[in-house]
């Protein structure tokens, strides 16, 4: 490709529009994926961005001029490059894909600062340069599981989706941070984890009647069964399966209370395999059966 004497500065939206970029959330974030094909008719080959570019590459080969060195990444090359510094695209191999995670500078920050232990710590070291990282086989398939999940909660309609994207640009940030200095960083910032838990919650009061797996909820919020049942658990010091189990009871009670229900039409209505695993969690919880409980309820 040409090299550009004179590159033009480029905001996220507007490489994003010039390049058919699909994945885009807002002005903020944006995800792509480049192939050969995508790689030699890419608008702008040199660029200066306003926008932060963490580009893995997954196989073959691409070549940069940045800081008038010429760069040569290839297969588990994690590359960051800055926002108004200029680079240039020079070439790639026939067999190339790389991911490209990209993420405007005012975004960035604005989450960066929600992290006091990550800014005062490792922001100098890593963004005072471009760095380039070769990373192990599980690292790189750390990495692009959340370009994944990124892409996921951009290109689907998603009700939390602003907390989400947060949520996960804030751990891209702080795998670059462990990439830096070589040990987990731990964030003291709650925030993140208080909008997993919320979101949890209210999945939780619309589906208990009918999922009562983890992964379930985790698959709706894009993050592990894992990560979530962690959450869960710091925050609150019950775990998943109780918050559901909580949910269910009251409406149990509820229904045995108002309505004229069978046991056996309340157990098809929350999804017990049969009249008697409601009767075993019922008698779990309070020490009766169903029906004693709607008894002494009308007394």
């Amino acid at each position: 490709m040409k090299l550009m004497i004179n590159p033009h500065i480029y905001n996220l939206e507007e490489f994003a529009a010039q390049n058919n970029i699909q994945d885009v959330y807002g002005a903020a974030v944006a995800c792509m994926a480049i192939d050969p094909e995508a790689f030699r008719h890419m608008h702008a080959p040199g660029t200066t961005p306003t926008f932060y570019s963490i580009v893995l590459i997954l196989d073959g080969w691409q070549e940069y001029l940045a800081n008038n060195q010429n760069l040569k990444l290839e297969m588990h090359d994690l590359f960051v490059t800055l926002p108004y510094i200029s680079y240039f695209f020079n070439t790639c191999s026939n067999d190339v894909a790389s991911a490209h995670l990209l993420i405007e500078k005012n975004y960035f920050d604005e989450i960066l600062s929600m992290d006091g232990q990550f800014r005062d710590t490792v922001e100098m070291e890593i963004f005072s340069a471009m760095p380039v990282f070769h990373l192990s086989e599980s690292k790189a398939a750390d990495f692009l599981t959340l370009f994944r999940q990124i892409q996921k909660v951009i290109s689907q309609p998603h009700l939390y989706k602003n907390e989400m994207v947060k949520y996960l640009v804030h751990i891209g940030q702080l795998f670059l941070a462990e990439l830096i200095s070589g040990h987990e960083v731990n964030t003291h910032d709650l925030k993140h984890k208080d909008n997993i838990f919320r979101i949890f919650i209210h999945l939780a009061s619309r589906y208990f009647r009918k999922e009562r797996q983890v992964q379930f909820y985790a698959d709706r919020m894009n993050i592990t069964s894992t990560y979530l049942s962690r959450t869960v658990r710091e925050l609150t010091g019950n775990t998943v399966y109780g918050y559901l189990s909580h949910f269910l009871f009251n409406e149990i009670c509820i229904q045995l209370k108002t309505t004229e229900k069978t046991i056996s039409e309340i157990a098809f209505d929350l999804n017990f395999s049969d009249q008697s695993a409601l009767t075993n969690f019922f008698r779990a919880k309070t020490g009766m059966s169903p029906l004693a409980y709607r008894k002494n309820q009308k007394q």
